[in-house]
């Protein structure tokens, strides 16, 4: 049985290369009960995990004729031994440790011969937890389908080890491999056709309308200037994970009249910016963002990509903290806007043209003369609700570990569990240090919390009287004195 393959996965396994592998997953920290080994756990896990055969779209590979329609084929046997493995961290154990550990397993490309995905189970944590890392290829699923896939498997109280997220019957898989999946293909195509001819009318109108280039609201792709972060991506990579509290993100968001994600990106817009300043190489232009977000309807449950992207401006090199955060809501409600008249297929065609101008103007030699398409990347897959287990084990920890591509060697990816958003920043080890980038995030975020409580506060205190204020009156009536001698042309 044959699922077509769409247009934005091929293009997914189009840049799979050892440079760029199109790899995603998450790296997952458990907490044993009291008393429980982790390694012995660890064990266990392995061992439920491989007695249960994959389901689509985990059983199928990927087959890319040179001449025909780009398929997913069902593997005629997967051999679960070489796709759940079990791993041990050297003493001590330690976070960095682990996070090392997590960027050599994500920069291996999938082998394309069998399903394409891995899931580790890791002891030997000084911590006594033990972690679960897997990945998967970027075609099979963006980050709204994996979370649902993933944690919307995993049980909210303990009890027996739950099937795997790759043995978990899928609905939305199974209804792709029906008869009716060619004609299906073939009507999105025209669709997309249809969302391409809708986007270049879109845009061609912005640009006759648009006096400087440099102020035109909306969506600013080749507007961000070229940095370090923009560098040719190389294997290897550099992994940092940390978390901020929700609640404070959503008291600063609150204050700017912004969302959790306007304030994570202007956490993550200032921590790259001071990283950078600290190597001498601030830069003279703000940052531009992608910001990939699902287009999904409830309930949808196929397995692909479905996303839109954002191309958001983000702060002026110097600005502060406070004067940071706004402009970064005031550039995401622009996008928004620019968004909101266009239908679902030519707000996904919308990156597709970006990236290839891109690689046109790089194929071509242009790289050096023009500017990147973007800067870095940032997305919010969603939120964990209530506790989750794996057997008898709590769910402490959830990072995403997304992928890299050129034009940009950094993406932070975000999750929220337990009334923290936990972000996983991917980087190429060549140019960016992930862990100083963390580093400098918390301390931007700091900042950030600070100087929207002074405002806040300001806004709030009682403003002293200024002669402005002062307001003229007539003075009351009075009563006439009877001791006052009235005069002799009053008398009656």
């Amino acid at each position: 049985m044959l699922r077509p393959i769409p247009l934005l996965d091929l293009g997914f396994l189009w840049i799979d290369r050892p440079e760029t592998p199109a790899n995603v997953g998450a790296l997952l920290l458990f907490d044993p009960t009291s008393g429980q080994d982790p390694a012995r756990l660890a064990r266990q896990v392995v061992r439920a995990y491989r007695s249960e055969p994959p389901t689509p779209p985990f059983d199928s590979i990927p087959d890319v004729p040179t001449l025909g329609l780009p398929q997913w084929r069902r593997a005629d046997s997967v051999d679960l031994q070489r796709h759940v493995l079990l791993g041990k961290l050297d003493p001590p154990g330690s976070l960095e440790q682990l996070q090392r550990h997590v960027a050599r397993l994500h920069e291996g490309l999938l082998d394309r011969s069998r399903p394409l995905f891995e899931v580790h189970l890791i002891h030997g944590l000084a911590s006594g937890q033990f972690a679960l890392y897997l990945k998967s290829h970027h075609a099979n699923w963006d980050g709204r389908y994996a979370m649902e896939r993933v944690f919307g498997n995993l049980p909210r109280e303990p009890g027996a080890i739950a099937p795997a997220f790759f043995a978990v019957p899928d609905p939305g898989a199974v209804a792709d491999m029906s008869s009716g999946a060619i004609a299906g293909g073939l009507r999105t195509l025209l669709a997309r056709a249809a969302g391409f001819k809708e986007l270049l009318a879109s845009l061609s109108s912005r640009a006759r309308t648009a006096v400087d280039a440099q102020h035109v609201a909306g969506n600013r792709p080749f507007a961000g200037p070229h940095t370090r972060l923009n560098d040719p991506v190389a294997p290897a990579r550099s992994f940092a994970t940390f978390d901020l509290p929700l609640e404070t993100m959503r008291r600063v968001a609150r204050a700017a009249g912004g969302t959790l994600n306007d304030v994570a990106l202007a956490v993550a817009d200032a921590g790259i910016g001071r990283y950078l300043a600290d190597l001498g190489e601030r830069p003279r232009q703000p940052l531009v963002a992608m910001c990939p977000v699902s287009v999904r309807d409830p309930g949808d449950h196929e397995a692909t990509t479905k996303s839109a992207t954002f191309f958001v401006p983000l702060g002026g090199p110097r600005a502060g903290a406070a004067a940071r955060l706004r402009q970064v809501v005031a550039a995401t409600r622009a996008a928004k806007e620019e968004f909101r008249g266009y239908s679902l297929e030519a707000m996904q065609d919308y990156a597709m043209l970006a990236f290839g101008l891109w690689l046109a103007s790089s194929t071509l030699g242009l790289g050096a003369v023009t500017r990147p398409v973007i800067n870095f990347v940032l997305s919010n897959v969603g939120a964990i609700d209530g506790p989750r287990y794996l057997g008898r084990s709590r769910l402490a920890a959830a990072y995403p570990v997304s992928m890299l591509a050129d034009p940009t060697g950094l993406n932070i990816t975000t999750m929220s569990l337990d009334g923290r958003m936990q972000f996983g920043i991917v980087a190429n080890a060549a140019a960016v240090d992930a862990v100083r980038v963390a580093q400098a995030c918390k301390e931007s975020f700091a900042s950030l919390s600070r100087a929207m409580a002074r405002t806040t506060k300001a806004s709030t205190r009682p403003r002293p009287a200024s002669p402005q204020d002062l307001v003229l009156r007539k003075p009351p009536l009075r009563s006439p004195s009877r001791n006052r001698r009235i005069p002799a042309s009053q008398r009656s």
